[in-house]
């Protein structure tokens, strides 16, 4: 759908749909359990964000009953939210995003003033300054990722990172080219994706990771789902199997690692940094602006030049007495935070024994819930 279209689109709903408010410039407009046939396209091209795109609600979420809250300048989106109205909550399903608080207070006010009985608004993870929203509000870290912002060739990228980084890629490389002359790196994107090729690089990523004492399971049903529809998938092959490689999401200019995996006969010849470096410059060469390599402590982040970006948590309140009345949620709110606290510590020092079990018995009672 080009972008002419989206506007001429907007334009007719801005014109005719009683749903919209004018305020000054701006157009604040909300369809009810509704997501217009152009929000996909400019949710993309707004956020460039996977966790607030339409393919990724539609496999890991659910877009039944949800609401579609859009502000638009001359005609064109500056923020869309996506919501549920659950009880007295409204839950947006938009994550990792940034917004100007002046933003959100326009949001809550709307919505407030929509919905009599909402007595809360959640936010899961954005970045914004909630001391600027004129609402009761409690704000906590919640959610954190590394993000690379690519320069215009693959030749400046590598350049850019490490000398010792870029030394041991390029011998890496040389090394497995001198003992395998077969050794090929190949690139599939959404329909031309083999399902085998996804399935294999989960496997080899399970594999490592149950090395270390860990139940850690990846939803491969959705990922799959998911790749048809907006994957990218980088495959390493020796002998014309699948040695290693990386599974990934785009979103507009933006890049999004899901799974990087290695036969572990290979560990010697680093195929899981290949695969990596392969695929960030391959990234590039698609027209890529932003690369994220996801949550997690991994020194290799940081030497691939990536930056920890975090999110937060928010919760707003119609009213501190409202507040006092949802003492319950609040106080959840907060024991989440330390939970969080508390993983991120873990993780941080995921080589002990402690770390190890704690993790060993999480990822078990989270498997069993989600069979």
């Amino acid at each position: 759908m080009n972008k002419n279209f989206i506007l001429l689109k907007m334009d007719l709903d801005i014109m005719s749909s009683k749903k919209t408010v004018q305020n000054g410039e701006n157009a604040v407009f909300c369809y009810i359990d509704e997501i217009p046939p152009f929000i996909d396209s400019a949710l993309a091209r707004l956020y460039g964000a996977l966790h607030s795109s339409l393919p990724f609600f539609r496999v890991f979420r659910s877009i039944e009953h949800v609401s579609c809250y859009v502000v638009a300048r001359n005609s064109d989106p500056i923020v869309i939210l996506l919501f549920k109205v659950e009880n007295r909550r409204i839950e947006v399903l938009n994550e990792m995003i940034e917004i100007d608080p002046e933003e959100i207070d326009r949001f809550t006010r709307h919505v407030l003033t929509k919905f009599s009985q909402i007595d809360i608004i959640s936010f899961k993870a954005l970045k914004t300054v909630a001391g600027k929203i004129g609402y009761p509000a409690q704000k906590y870290k919640s959610k954190e990722t590394y993000m690379i912002e690519l320069p215009g060739t693959p030749n400046e990228y590598t350049a850019s990172i490490g000398k010792s980084t870029r030394t041991n890629i390029r011998y890496q490389n040389n090394n497995v080219l001198r003992n395998y002359s077969s050794f090929s790196v190949k690139f599939y994107a959404n329909e031309d994706i083999d399902e085998q090729h996804i399935r294999t690089i989960i496997r080899f990523s399970e594999q490592k990771i149950r090395m270390k004492d860990s139940g850690f399971c990846h939803n491969e049903e959705n990922i799959v789902r998911l790749a048809k529809m907006c994957g990218f998938v980088c495959v390493l092959m020796i002998n014309d199997r699948v040695c290693a490689g990386s599974i990934n999401y785009q979103i507009g200019s933006s890049y999004f690692g899901e799974v990087l995996g290695h036969n572990v006969e290979y560990d010697k010849y680093g195929l899981g940094k290949l695969a990596l470096h392969q695929t960030i410059c391959e990234s590039i060469v698609r027209g890529g602006k932003k690369f994220y390599l996801g949550g997690g402590v991994f020194d290799f982040k940081n030497r691939m030049l990536g930056v920890q970006v975090s999110m937060d948590e928010l919760q707003i309140y119609r009213s501190y007495g409202k507040l006092i009345l949802n003492f319950d949620k609040a106080a959840r709110t907060i024991i989440y935070f330390h939970v969080r606290q508390l993983k991120s510590w873990l993780r941080q020092h995921k080589n002990t024994f402690v770390a190890r079990c704690a993790f060993k018995y999480f990822y078990f009672f989270k498997n069993r819930i989600t069979k």
